[in-house]
């Protein structure tokens, strides 16, 4: 009896198609095999309840680890998606590598984001023609505020030592006059 284990799983966010490693077992696989081996299980010795109980525990847990890893996944995706978009207006600089393999800095504002397969893609105003992933982003800036560097230390000096010592005794100290 041939058993056909594809292991092709689709992502509802995007709607690629993966596959999953050959050495990994799928639900559908695993019910396909569980239902060959009762078809074919020896009738003097039948498989024990208790057995079957554990196997389909860990089926249901392996199911429910896969189904949690798929929403992360699909979470990680929209948060992705969500910071891309909420650069739309703001001055980013972005880290790129040139044809050389040299980091390569762009600042800009962002004018655009392209969405493909979950990924956002980024266009700067006065460069429509290239796209940026998020993961470039180094920095993020309110376009309004321009980096001014200007010194403005104002340093005066104000001593004013007046010495105000009066006599007012009447009497004269030593080594002084009226």
């Amino acid at each position: 009896m041939a058993i056909d284990v594809s292991g092709l799983t689709t992502n509802a966010l995007t709607g690629a198609t993966t596959a999953k490693k050959n050495s990994e077992l799928s639900t559908e696989s695993f019910f396909r095999l569980l239902a060959a081996q009762l078809q074919n299980q020896d009738m003097s010795s039948p498989m024990d309840n208790s057995e079957m109980m554990t196997q389909m525990t860990q089926i249901a847990m392996m199911q429910a680890m896969d189904n949690f890893s798929t929403a992360m996944d699909d979470f990680a995706k929209v948060n992705t998606i969500n910071y891309g978009t909420s650069m739309i207006g703001k001055k980013v600089l972005i880290a790129t590598t040139d044809k050389d393999g040299n980091m390569v800095k762009k600042e800009g504002i962002v004018s655009r984001v392209d969405i493909y397969n979950g990924s956002p893609t980024l266009y700067l105003e006065n460069d429509s023609t290239n796209g940026y992933p998020v993961s470039g982003i180094m920095s993020v800036y309110d376009k309004n505020v321009t980096d001014t560097n200007t010194d403005t230390d104002t340093n005066t000096d104000t001593d004013t030592n007046t010495d105000t010592d009066t006599d007012t005794d009447g009497t004269e100290k030593t080594g002084e006059s009226k």
